[in-house]
Formats: structure tokens, sequence, C-alpha cells
């Protein structure tokens, strides 16, 4: 056994160039070219002194490798190869459907270079340029059986990440691979690329002078989903299916997956982690739950890794419903059922009052009264500025708990239910009362379905489109925008998973996603998180994601053989 290997630097390197920019009257776009490979990603610019830069926080993760940490208040912490940068809520904007933050003086830092050029199709577009370093050399240290490997390099490179792979570009990828294959890893090569498996490794970067240092997970850490299933077997007769459909002059590819749930083969089942906070891949959801096939889930705050949207899992409510939004909702071996869903939960203390909880286990915040109980995870935070609460265990009240108490951490045991006030909302219980918690499902038919998951809007009904984004409270601005979609639906027989892309364009609208559905057949048809969340997979059999790289997301749905379940 060895002692830690410190993440010590070799020599320095030579210092990397400063961030060129060409002068444009153009401050925002939708086309990106990173080191010459085109993806469909919004950006925005802003010249001055010193000149802005707003990129998708999706992107930044999953093709640079910058490292996002959420703290306090809705602050970023972001690290990339030594820069650091702190972005507060009112750096970080909207760019149709992603959450951007400003990192100009991130990339001026490590050596990256910007250049705004005409596209093909006429409108400007943004290319981000930064060269292959050399790999220098690899370091090892293993502890407790847990490995470290440092790769010293010549300087800052970009970490995309895609399906638990690194695609690591290095000026001397071959030696690099070498090296990583004598500690045990599988290590491929394509291009200048090396292509690494980090599935079960986590990642950083250290800058002055440039590291990438990859930690081993131990293996007694718990899984990511709440009750992962063994690995499937390959030839389990789902096949990736795609067709080219047109609508309004515009062409979409649509990837889908179908099966029979009625006939005892497959299942359909809720991809959820083990507790409601925090972000992974889809890949790894999938896997650790032995799904032969996925699709993306609900929505979800990417800034907090929260949910925003029920989801139930096998009678459990790791997150309830929020705003009267469409979900789908099923039993084992039958056909899922579609509607705009609401949970009426309230509490009621010794002296008959009466308290409406408007959330469970949800990043959905207003003003009002929330429950956090032992499935949300280990210890519940505050999430906004002004909160007090109550710790029932059973049906009394056990202690009340301030706001700074709050924001240190409050534990959640099996049991225990944390009852939030927020916003100034009355709390009228203390330490000793007793309370009952009286729970309605609209509509009532969804309350005895085991598993549900939560997007919207819903799309059609009874083969009809149904849109309506002022009943589900969804943006005008979102209902208008076009972007990669994902859908689950059924045609009254099979259930569909499907991910829409456009050919030529961002992608359909909500309408335009509705009319696809039946132009596909479709009965019932209920919108996903989408945009960079949009992820359809086939073990053995292909893949789909909206924007050209893998973002992480929150749950998702499976699909497994029935056995496992």
């Amino acid at each position: 056994m060895f002692e830690v290997l410190p993440v010590s630097p070799p020599p320095p390197p030579s210092p990397p160039a400063l961030l060129q920019l060409v002068e444009s009257p153009v401050s925002d776009g939708d086309q990106l070219l990173i080191n010459g490979q085109p993806l469909p990603v919004r950006w925005r610019f802003e010249p001055g002194n010193p000149d802005r830069l707003w990129l998708p926080l999706d992107l930044l993760e999953a093709e640079l490798g910058v490292e996002a940490k959420r703290i306090a208040g809705g602050n970023l912490e972001l690290s990339w190869f030594g820069q650091e940068q702190t972005v507060n809520p009112g750096e970080q904007i909207s760019l149709d459907d992603e959450v951007a933050v400003e990192v100009g003086a991130l990339l001026r830092g490590g050596g990256m270079r910007l250049q705004l050029e005409p596209g093909s199709d006429g409108n400007t577009q943004l290319a981000l340029q930064l060269p292959a370093p050399r790999f220098l050399r690899l370091r090892e240290s293993i502890r407790e059986g847990s490995q470290r490997l440092v790769l010293d390099l010549s300087g800052p490179t970009l970490l995309p990440r895609s399906d638990g792979q690194l695609q690591l570009p290095l000026s001397n990828p071959t030696a690099a691979a070498r090296a990583l294959r004598q500690r045990g890893l599988e290590a491929g090569i394509d291009g200048w690329r090396v292509l690494l498996p980090i599935e079960g490794w986590s990642q950083f970067s250290l800058g002055r002078p440039a590291r990438l240092v990859l930690d081993e997970r131990s293996h007694q850490l718990a899984p990511m989903a709440k009750r992962p299933q063994p690995l499937l077997p390959a030839g389990s007769g789902l096949q990736m299916e795609q067709r080219r459909l047109g609508i309004r002059r515009q062409n979409y590819r649509v990837s889908f997956v179908r099966f029979d749930p009625t006939a005892e083969t497959f299942n359909l089942v809720p991809l959820s982690r083990q507790n409601m906070v925090g972000l992974g891949s889809l890949l790894g959801l999938a896997r650790s739950q032995g799904a032969v096939a996925a699709i993306n889930g609900g929505f979800f705050n990417r800034i907090q890794a929260l949910p925003l949207g029920g989801l139930r899992d096998d009678g459990d409510w790791l997150s309830g419903p929020i705003l009267d939004r469409g979900a789908i909702a099923w039993a084992p071996q039958e056909l899922p059922r579609f509607s705009r869903v609401r949970l009426n939960e309230t509490l009621v203390n010794d002296a008959g009052e009466r308290i409406a909880l408007n959330a469970i286990n949800s990043g959905w915040v207003s003003k009002g009264v929330a429950q956090y109980n032992s499935l949300w995870g280990p210890r519940y935070q505050a999430i906004t500025g002004r909160e007090e609460a109550v710790l029932v265990q059973g049906q009394t009240v056990a202690r009340r708990f301030n706001h700074a108490e709050l924001r240190r951490g409050v534990g959640l045991r099996r049991g225990e239910t944390l009852v939030v006030a927020r916003g100034g909302a009355p709390l009228p219980l203390k330490a000793g009362d007793g309370v009952s918690l009286e729970r309605a499902m609209v509509p009532k038919a969804f309350a005895d379905l085991p598993n549900l998951i939560q997007g919207g809007p819903l799309l059609l009904n009874q083969g009809k489109v149904v849109l309506n984004g002022k009943a589900e409270r969804f943006s005008s601005a979102f209902m208008r925008q076009k972007a990669p979609r994902s859908v689950v639906g059924t045609d009254g027989e099979l259930i569909w998973l499907l991910a829409v892309e456009g050919q030529g364009n961002a992608g359909p609208t909500l309408r335009e996603t509705a009319e696809l559905m039946q132009k596909l057949g479709l009965k019932q048809a209920l919108n996903l998180d989408g945009g960079s969340s949009t992820r359809l997979m086939v073990r053995n059999g292909g893949r789909s994601s909206g924007r050209g790289f893998g973002a992480a997301i929150h749950n998702g749905l499976g699909i497994v053989l029935s056995p496992n379940r």
C-alpha cells in the first residue's frame, strides 16, 4: 500500500496564447465550432472591455470539461485547468432553453482562441480553438484499494465526455494510451484523441502547469440508481428505428424504440437516482438498472441539480408533481395513462388547522409550505433565502428549525418528514403537536398506479393535438421555441420512446412535434425534457442526442426485461 500521490506539478509549460477576438456587430448565434467540429449551440457575445461571452453550462461541462460546483445562493464555482470563476445568479442567463454563463475570462486564461466568422448559411458562427497539448507523463498512487492517476500535460485541453467515455485530444495520443493501458485502463485511440472509459472514475483538472486527475470511486459507494438491476444480455430484441419526416418545408429525423408491455418480455421503469440532489449520465442510470433502452426524463433545475416534476417509482413519491403539468403513469405489463396531474396534500394539526402543502421532495419552490423526507437524500439544505421548518417523526412534531440551521443542513432519516415554510408562509406547529396527512391525486385513477414521470406539455390525447401551455404554466416563448425533443407515447398497442432532431434546422416546435407524432400513428404523447437533455439509446443498437453532446440529466425512462423488476 502506498501513500496518496500528491498532485504535484511537472515542469512549467510555456505561457498559453491569449484569447483572440474578431470585432463583429453580431452579438449572438446558434452555430458553434469547437476545433472544427460543428455543434448547433446557442451563444452570446458582447464586445467591450473586457469582452463578455456566454455559453451554455451543458456545453461547458460536456465538451470543455469545465467543473461546475453548485453553492449556496444559486452561485456557481467554475474551474478549468486552474482557471477559477464564481458566477452569481445575475450572470446566469437563458439562451432559449439553456442556462448560459459568462466565461470570457475563464477561456481567455486557459488559452482558448475565439473567432467570429460567417457560416455556410450566411449567419455568423463562433469558432473555439485550443491546440492539443502534449502528454508528458503519467503518475499513479493507490490508497485503500482506490487508484489515482495524474496525467501531466503541456497545457490545457478540451475534455469532452460522452456515454461514459472521455475523449482526450493530445498531440501524442499513442504515448498516453500506452501509459494508461499499463495501469489497467482500456484506452483507445481515434485520430488525435485518447478514448478513455471513465464510468466509476471521477475527474478534475488543475493548472499552473496543466494536470488531469482521475480518481477511482470507492467500491463501497452506493450506486447511482435507486434499485440497481443486473446488466441485460445482448440480443434482447429491441432495435432503434429511424424515419425522416417533413412538416411545413422542414425535415426532421425521428429515432424511436417501441415494445408491447403486455407481452411479458419488457417492462417500462423509471430511471431514478438514489437521492434527488444531483445529476448524472443517462448511460450511467441505464447501466445501473440494467436497461436495454433508455430516454431522458423530466425537467430539472440545472444550476441546483434538483427535480422539477413528478417522479414516482414503485409507489414511492421521489418527487411530487408540479403546476398541473402532463405526466405518464403506469403499472407493470400495462399500457400507460396520460393526463395533466396534481397531488393535493394537506397537513392537519391537533387543533384542526389545515396547512396546504405545495410540493414534496421538489426543486420547484414558491411561497408556501413543502415537505421533504429521506427519499430526497440524507440531508436537506435551504434552497431559498427565507425558510423555517419543523421535523415530524411519525405523527408528532419533534422540533423546530430556523433558517440558519436549515442553511447548515438537517439530517433526514426514514420515518421523518421535514415541513418547510418559505416566503413568510405561516407554520403553526410546535414541538409535541400531533399531525396527520391527507392526500388526493388528480386524476383519481392515477393514485393506484405505482410509476409516474412528469414532463409536459401533453401533445396528443386520443390522436388529437391537445397542446395547452397556459394550462400547464409554460411560457409562450417555450411553446414557440424550436429545439430537439424527447417524447414518450403509445399507439394503443405499443409504448414508444422517441427523440426528434432537426435536419438543417434547430428542431421542431411543440406543435410540430405533436403533428409528427400524429404522422407516426400515436394516440397519446407527452413531451419530456428536450434541448441538450434529449438522449435516446439502445444497447448494442444505436443512440441519438439532441445537440451532439451528452448533457447530464436527473432522471429517465428505461426498458428492462420483465423478470428483472
